[in-house]
């Protein structure tokens, strides 16, 4: 019986031995069989900026981690770039990179995906996809720079700081790099910043340019878009002459001119030394500290200008020698650290501007008028005022004329003698217009401390005392006639102009009219109309050309000080603003402006003298200083025809001549042109100046 326990309990331990085997297997298929599908735990560019993980760079790959080593060829299946790339594969356990096999283009957009089906080892198979979007570089370029663009008063002891975009090739920008006038830097970098510091002190009142050439690369070796290239000027601690008039090597300067330095800063005339100024052939005059007049006084008040004034005209077509010495001294104590000397040549005076184009120019150091023969020769000065000058008014006669620089006028004759200032302290005058027989002259006042008006005055051609125009009530209005000057500030009327037969004058009202006030002071008419230029008169004084808004949306800003030229290209116009500009006709006596049928932009009409009904304008294209456009010519009963339409510089303003078949313009920085109207052919007369009126 013993023994038949011992064989039961054998069988038992038998019994529980195989289980234990078979529950052995099963825990092993259950802990090696795996049921988990892959997943992607990153998705990203290999380079990228160091700033923005989003945009690669072009070297960059793509890198794509799975949660575990994965299949291979279904991976790679499963990913796809848009836009296409072609690339290799190359794989780090659960890392897939793909490659591109060349560099990636330049400020692309794309889109890497890995879709399902990347399968494990156990044949669990992705069901889910991932997307990467990024953006690849674009060409290098310079951020920003201390000292920053064409700036003035830099420090002597400044670093030169370069910011890039990204991080660059560091020896090719050092090997690209010029600085003007040479200079030994030390270089040192910090990530995307590159800090040039001068071994030595920069020199004072220095201009020094700093080029980095397009060779320049970033670490990738994608090179600059376009060469970058500033420039600015260092502190000038000696006293320094901004304008010399006449400017060096000027030719044509009238007989009657001062000779001048503008400096930078306010002068000690206790300093002022005769013996150290001379004029060579010698000159008899005085030298004297004075401040600026009119408009360039207000602007930049102080004693700042050291002018000899010659006792008598100079000696026609004679070249002079000018040299100031060292002496000299700001009130600052700053001194003239070197003698200044330089050079001009006179022009022979004329009695009349008959048969003359006259014309503004800087030549001389200082916007004045000129005037030069049909053809472009003999070029001379006219007026020799030491402030720019910004309009001017001829005589019928050609025998004299009237400058202005926004604040006062000044009266000369045409050979430069009898010059006269004809403005009061305490006003500004502006606009002046000749009456068509010679024998007054109208222009416009303005309050200089309010900007308000002042109305408008006439005052004797040959002298005299100024007088208020008088304004009567306007036309079905029953107030009583009053001066356009009363005690109160009235709104701002600018640019009177006489009607060819002399018989009215016409003005803008800048708050938003125009005005025709028939002589002597019988009847005015206004019409609303908001007008940045002056009346143009049609040569049978039947009507108006205007340009401006018709809603009064544009109105100008009140005359300051000094007040700026009734122009589009002065008034501050947005392009917006000058695209919206139209060209009006005001029939005399009406109360109503009728636009004309010419695209919106039109402005600066000219009305040919001989012929009512044609007249030119200029189309203005963009909001640069001048507003240069197109020059277009409309005739009688036709449309309008481009002149001057070889693709160069914009015009920025035109009339005709005494013969109709020619006209004169200014372009934008290419001088003074003629053109025949019948071939709509131009020619360049000179090279400067703008503004131009070519006198019978």
């Amino acid at each position: 019986m013993r023994g038949s326990v011992r064989n039961a309990s054998l069988r038992t331990l038998a019994a529980f031995a195989v289980g234990l085997v078979v529950l052995g297997g099963i825990l092993y298929v259950a802990s090696t069989v795996d049921g988990r599908a892959p997943t992607v735990e990153r998705i990203a560019v290999t380079h990228h900026l160091s700033t923005d993980e989003a945009v690669a760079l072009t070297t960059a790959s793509v890198e794509v981690v799975f949660s575990e080593v994965v299949d291979h060829p279904s991976a790679e299946a499963a990913f796809s770039i848009q836009p296409a790339v072609d690339g290799s594969y190359s794989w780090s356990g659960p890392t897939m990179i793909f490659t591109p096999a060349e560099r990636l283009p330049l400020e692309t957009a794309f889109v890497a995906r890995i879709g399902p089906g990347v399968r494990d080892a156990a044949g669990n198979e992705m069901q889910t996809s991932s997307e990467l979007a990024f953006a690849t570089v674009g060409n290098p370029t310079v951020a920003a720079s201390q000292p920053e663009a064409d700036q003035e008063n830099v420090p002597l002891d400044a670093a030169i700081v370069l910011e890039f975009s990204t991080l660059m090739d560091t020896a090719s920008v050092e090997d690209s790099l010029t600085i003007t006038p040479a200079i030994e830097v030390t270089s040192s970098w910090s990530g995307e910043r590159l800090t040039l510091t001068p071994v030595e002190p920069l020199a004072e009142g220095t201009l020094y340019g700093i080029r980095v050439d397009d060779t320049a690369r970033d670490n990738t070796g994608t090179p600059l878009g376009t060469a970058f290239a500033i420039s600015f000027r260092t502190v000038q601690s000696g006293l320094e002459a901004d304008v010399l008039f006449p400017a060096d090597d000027a030719v044509g300067i009238a007989v009657t001119t001062p000779i001048a330095l503008v400096f930078d800063r306010e002068l000690d005339p206790a300093t002022v030394d005769d013996d150290a100024f001379t004029v060579e052939p010698s000159v008899a005059g005085s030298l004297e500290v004075v401040a600026a007049p009119g408009a360039a006084g207000m602007q930049e008040p102080g004693l700042r200008i050291l002018r000899f004034q010659p006792s008598g005209p100079l000696d026609p077509s004679t070249t002079y020698q000018v040299t100031l010495r060292p002496g000299l001294a700001g009130a600052d104590a700053s001194a003239l650290a070197a003698p200044i000397s330089w050079r001009f040549t006179t022009g022979a005076p004329i009695p009349s501007l008959s048969n003359q184009i006259a014309f503004l120019s800087e030549r001389a150091g200082i916007a004045n008028l000129w005037a030069m023969n049909p053809d472009g020769s003999g070029v001379r000065q006219l007026s020799s005022e030491l402030s720019p000058q910004t309009g001017y008014a001829l005589a019928p006669d050609g025998r004299s004329f009237v400058v202005g620089d926004g604040a006062v006028l000044v009266r000369q004759r045409a050979d430069g003698g009898g010059r006269e200032l004809l403005t009061d302290d305490g006003v500004l005058e502006v606009d002046p217009d000749f009456a068509p027989n010679g024998s007054e002259i109208a222009f416009a006042r303005i309050d200089p401390a309010t900007g308000g008006g002042l109305g408008l005055w006439t005052r004797p051609a040959t002298g005299g005392e100024p007088a208020p125009v008088t304004m009567p009530a306007e036309l079905g209005a029953s107030s009583a006639p009053t001066p356009s000057a009363p005690d109160a500030l009235q709104p701002v009327l600018r640019a009177p102009r006489y009607s060819p037969d002399g018989a009215a004058l016409a003005f803008v009202d800048i708050s938003g009219r125009v005005g025709v006030l028939e002589l002597p002071a019988e009847r005015l008419t206004t019409a609303p109309f908001a007008a940045v230029t002056w009346p143009e008169w049609l040569a049978d004084s039947s009507g108006l050309l205007l340009s401006g808004s018709p809603a009064g949306s544009l109105e100008p800003v009140p005359g300051a000080a000094p007040a700026p030229q009734l122009d589009p290209g002065t008034l501050g116009l947005s392009d917006f603003a000058l695209g919206a500009l139209r060209l009006g006709k005001l029939d005399r006596g009406d109360n109503i402006v009728e636009l004309l049928d010419q695209p919106p932009g039109a402005s600066r009409p000219a009305s040919d003298p001989a012929i009512a009904g044609r007249y030119l304008f200029v189309a203005v294209l963009s909001g640069t200083p001048e507003a240069s456009g197109t020059l277009w010519l409309v005739g009688q009963g036709t449309g309008a025809v481009q002149l001057l339409a070889d693709g160069g510089a914009g015009v920025t303003h035109a009339t005709f001549g005494p013969q109709s078949r020619v006209v004169v313009a200014s372009r934008s920085g290419a001088g003074i042109w003629s053109i025949d109207t019948a071939t709509h052919v131009g020619q360049q007369l000179i090279e400067d100046g703008w503004l131009p009126r070519w006198l019978p």
